[in-house]
């Protein structure tokens, strides 16, 4: 027993903690990168370091050391004194990419990373940070500035681009007509959707500062007679009519269940008979564990928002059952779950 308890206690190393405590280095190498744009100035060369530092204008001594700390996380490759992206930074990290997530990690870098410094005050007073102004309502906080509201937007728009394919494929829209998309943001979701289904149609309800950066993407996609953008709160304001679906992602991890429950209860008094709800949200589990993404995502929505959480698929459904739905169903979005995170929908029929 000795000798088993002594293998077992080698094969636990400091490392595990170290790696965890120096999780914060690895994040401000890649924003830093990406603050500098160096992997769209890059693009698919292969340059010197003191080649990136003039494109850049920062000096040589430190560029190299932002550079090597890049090769050493994964995001360049290195060789023969030439640096080149890896194969996702290629993918991710250079503007013009389709799926490009250099203004998500802006955001995280200039808005959320000097809040998670004051985990332990939120910790000690159980009291949020507001992140934009001393509102309690964040997310209206965020959409009522035209400025904030664009980052926050954008940031989310190329992320989503991948769950707006899949749950296009995933989810039969073919027997219904029109699709409210609630808080719908960019418009993705419904752009992707209506591209899909060629007799499917889609309103899009936002705050009005949101609806003005909506209707350039959805000129962008060249969706403008199968989009409609409508200006509203959610909360207070009447739903646009004519939708015999709902489509609500991304918005119920901005509020407490009290008000989640409100929106639901308000979308199934909306709907007609046969009518469809969508929830789609990166979900944690039941026991709110795991997975580590929606971990962080919960303790994230903790010190921004007063009531927000990451939200369950249990809960989700008893809300749903609570509000009249029928039929409650959920499938995974594969490509984007696993150990990491578990992105997903719930779907049910009124």
């Amino acid at each position: 027993m000795k000798s088993k308890k002594m293998s077992s206690d080698k094969s636990i190393h400091s490392d595990e903690i170290i790696k965890i405590a120096t999780g914060f280095h690895l994040s401000k190498i890649l924003f830093a990168a990406v603050e500098f744009d160096i992997f769209s100035k890059i693009g698919r060369k292969k340059l010197q370091a003191k080649e990136i530092a003039k494109m850049c204008r920062l000096p040589v001594r430190s560029t190299t050391r932002l550079l090597n700390g890049n090769v050493a996380v994964g995001l360049l490759n290195y060789e023969k004194g030439k640096y080149s992206n890896s194969k996702v930074s290629e993918k991710y990290l250079i503007r013009g990419k389709k799926e490009y997530l250099g203004d998500l990690m802006k955001a995280y870098n200039n808005i959320l990373y000097d809040k998670w410094g004051n985990l332990e005050e939120v910790i000690k007073s159980n009291k949020f940070q507001p992140v934009f102004g001393p509102q309690k309502d964040t997310i209206g906080n965020i959409s009522k500035n035209i400025k904030i509201a664009e980052k926050a937007i954008m940031a989310q728009h190329n992320y989503s681009i991948k769950p707006a394919e899949e749950l296009a494929s995933k989810f039969d829209f073919s027997k219904y007509n029109t699709l409210l998309d609630l808080g719908g943001g960019s418009g993705i979701l419904s752009i992707t959707a209506v591209k899909k289904y060629p007799n499917l149609k889609a309103i899009v309800f936002d705050f009005p500062p949101v609806c003005k950066i909506t209707r350039k993407v959805i000129s962008k996609y060249k969706a403008g007679t199968k989009v409609k953008v409508i200006e509203g709160n959610i909360l207070i304001d009447d739903f646009p009519k004519g939708a015999d679906i709902i489509l609500i992602s991304g918005v119920l991890d901005g509020y407490d269940s009290k008000i989640c429950r409100k929106i639901i209860k308000k979308s199934y008094d909306y709907l007609p008979s046969g009518g469809a709800i969508i929830l789609k949200e990166s979900i944690i589990n039941d026991d709110r564990t795991s997975p580590l993404f929606p971990v962080l995502f919960s303790i994230a929505l903790m010190i921004e928002t007063e009531g927000g959480d990451a939200r369950s698929r249990g809960e989700m459904t008893q809300w749903l059952k609570e509000a009249g739905f029928k039929k409650i169903r959920y499938k995974p979005l594969t490509g984007i779950s696993g150990k990491f995170r578990n992105l997903g929908f719930l779907y049910a029929e009124k």
